[in-house]
Order: C-alpha cells, then sequence, then structure tokens
C-alpha cells in the first residue's frame, strides 16, 4: 500500500535533486488530472511523476543527462525498496512509471503513460514553456534557443494520450509560432 508517509518522503526528496519546483508542480498537476479522468491509480503517478527526474540536478552537475533515466530508476528503486508498506506491484508499476517517461514504443501500465505525458506539460504546455523560459534565462541566448527548441520537440513528440493531444494542440501552434519567430 502506498502510505501518506511514504508520499512524503519521495516530495521531500526530489526537493533536493529534482526539476526547478515549478516544472514538477505542472507534471504533477497534469498526472493528478489525467489519472482521474483515466480512472488510474493517482498515488502510483504522483509517484511517478515525483520521481522520474529525481536525481536530475546530479545528473547534469555530473555531465551524465543521458543518464538521467537510469539513474533516477535506480534512485527512486532505493528510496521505494527502504519502504515496507509499497507492494511488489506498485513499486514495479511506479518503477515502470520512472524508465518510461520519456516514452516507449508500448507502455507497460497505464500510469507510465499518464506519466510521460505528464511530463510534456513541463516544455510543451504554455505554462511550462514560460517557466523553462524564465529558468534557464541566463545561458546564452544560442544555446538557450537550441535547449527550449529540443525540449519542446522532443516532449511535443512523446504525447501519446489522445485527451492531451486535444488539450495542447493549440499551445504547439503557439509554442511553435514564438520559437520559428526566434529564427
Amino acid at each position: 500500500m502506498i502510505t501518506s508517509s511514504l508520499i512524503s518522503s519521495v516530495r521531500e526528496f526530489a526537493k533536493v535533486d529534482g526539476p526547478m519546483e515549478t516544472h514538477q508542480l505542472i507534471a504533477n498537476e497534469a498526472g493528478q488530472k489525467i489519472s482521474q479522468l483515466l480512472h488510474a491509480d493517482p498515488n502510483i503517478v504522483l509517484l511517478g511523476t515525483l520521481l522520474m527526474d529525481c536525481v536530475i540536478g546530479i545528473a547534469i552537475q555530473e555531465n551524465r543527462m543521458a543518464e538521467h533515466v537510469s539513474m533516477c530508476q535506480h534512485k527512486a528503486k532505493e528510496l521505494l525498496d527502504q519502504d515496507p508498506d509499497i507492494t511488489p506491484e506498485e513499486k514495479n508499476n511506479v518503477l515502470a512509471c520512472v524508465l518510461e517517461h520519456h516514452g516507449v514504443p508500448k507502455f507497460t501500465t497505464l500510469e507510465s503513460e499518464i506519466v510521460c505525458n505528464s511530463d510534456c506539460y513541463r516544455f510543451a504546455s504554455v505554462k511550462g514553456f514560460y517557466y523553462s523560459l524564465r529558468y534557464f534565462r541566463q545561458m546564452p541566448d544560442e544555446n538557450f534557443i537550441s535547449l527550449v527548441k529540443v525540449k519542446f520537440n522532443e516532449k511535443r513528440n512523446c504525447v501519446t494520450l489522445d485527451i492531451v493531444k486535444n488539450e495542447l494542440k493549440y499551445q504547439f501552434i503557439a509554442i511553435e509560432n514564438y520559437l520559428n519567430l526566434l529564427k
């Protein structure tokens, strides 16, 4: 069983080396909304969105971004293994959410697909894109523009759920138009 104690401890841990707090909140809110609409387990989705990038700060510092998914999965497993109440099925589902949050040809669970789609809101929704602009504003312009274009296209291409496609379709157009003006 996923307890409030586990959720609280994972929330606290994710604040340390995870993504910027606003981006984490965007993904969490999207995940909760989608899990409710699709009748998925909201606790699995919450843990997935909290843990999917839980050590991304370390990956960035160590110049290991390409490895961040496996690093996060390893840390998530370590954290979940410490909890005596979580079932093996729940643990495996959360770990699938972490491992598959950048998309896969076939998702292991509905929750992992929801987490992947929730992650897309961080860069491919107007709100998430706006916070990306604020967060990365200290970068040199060329690097910054390249990064936001890459992240936007990466996340837009990961959207698999019709409900998300429908919600974000006009936001995709707005962001794409904005990025085209930066050429």
